[in-house]
């Protein structure tokens, strides 16, 4: 059972976060870190998932330490987050002196064959902007690969339970992996790559990126909703300056349903999921309240509930389910021509 408490209404649905989150988290609320509100873009700030990523504090590292350390009680997570932050500590490989050439049509191809041989589900390129990176941080690359690794539905339904989490640890990782190979394979061509994964994801912010290289686009939980696999995967990258083709972002009619969906919302226990679109640095966006969120994903080793009702992660419906809305908004458009 969590270690939060029930005692009535709080002004969510009766949570009450652990008093060791209320003591250890700062005073400055977290939305306001992230932006909430916000009418002008400024890039994001690092606020939470930076264990082992060097030289990074953040507001919420003391919060964040005292929960990682209470997971490393736990053995299966031990192994899992200890293989994370081993990951970060991996060298990359040489660049080979000489490049080879080749169109940024067959590169293209090649990254993507690559990808999906090598522990990745999916793969998208697009142009790398600086407005991805977190302040603090620079790169200096024309190309991002974006990847998706799947997750386990059956092990998903489980959530907030520990199936669940190992599921979502153990995909994060399988994407570092991903991104390692990818980053190493295009160094062995004479090009420029580093790679990142979530939830230490470094420098780079995935989501928008993701969007950008074809992925799908965001659903009210806050997490990419795909054609392919609906909100049911996790994320890494490799910046690079190989010559790539770029993919353009995909219209799946997710802006449509999750308007009048209210599953995740109303299965969120701490009600972290705004029913409308918020104002986030500059950008309307679906948004997800950082300070009541946290305290549950904490509480339960991860949570992940918005992720496991999503009607868009069952198995085979997320095709069927952009289909039938891409068709409903054509309907709609022909009515009122």
């Amino acid at each position: 059972m969590a270690l939060g408490i029930i005692v009535g209404r709080t002004g969510t649905n009766g949570y009450m976060p652990p008093l060791v989150h209320r003591l250890l988290k700062p005073r400055r609320l977290g939305n306001l870190i992230n932006g909430w509100g916000e009418k002008t873009f400024r890039r994001p700030t690092p606020i939470y998932h930076w264990v082992g990523t060097p030289n990074v504090t953040v507001a919420f590292q003391k919060v964040q330490s005292f929960f990682y350390f209470r997971d490393m009680m736990k053995p299966v997570f031990r192994r899992l987050l200890n293989e994370a932050v081993g990951y970060l500590k991996i060298p990359p490989a040489p660049i080979a002196p000489v490049r080879i050439d080749d169109t940024p049509e067959n590169w293209t191809a090649r990254v993507k064959t690559f990808v999906l041989a090598n522990e990745g589900d999916m793969a998208g390129v697009t142009a790398f902007t600086k407005d991805w990176l977190f302040e603090g941080f620079d790169a200096d690359y024309p190309n991002i690969v974006v990847i998706g690794v799947r997750m386990d539905d059956e092990k998903l339904q489980t959530a907030p339970g520990r199936p669940s989490n190992e599921e979502v640890l153990g995909q994060y990782n399988r994407g570092q992996r991903a991104a390692m190979k990818l980053r190493d394979w295009i160094r062995a061509q004479g090009y420029r790559a580093e790679g990142h994964c979530g939830p230490s994801a470094a420098k780079v912010s995935l989501i928008p990126a993701a969007l950008a290289a074809g992925f799908g686009e965001l659903g009210k939980h806050g997490s990419v909703i795909s054609r392919s696999f609906g909100s049911s995967f996790r994320l890494a990258s490799v910046l690079t300056d190989m010559p790539l083709v770029h993919d353009r972002p995909d219209d799946l009619g997710v802006d449509e349903f999750c308007a009048s969906c209210r599953l995740c919302s109303s299965e969120c226990p701490p009600m972290a999921i705004y029913p409308t679109k918020q104002m986030v640095r500059g950008e309307r966006k679906w948004f997800v309240n950082f300070d009541l969120c946290v305290p549950y994903f904490n509480d339960t080793f991860g949570c992940a509930i918005c992720l496991k009702v999503c009607p868009w992660g069952k198995p085979g419906v997320a095709p069927i389910l952009a289909q039938k809305m891409l068709k409903k908004r054509a309907a709609k458009a022909k009515a009122a021509a």
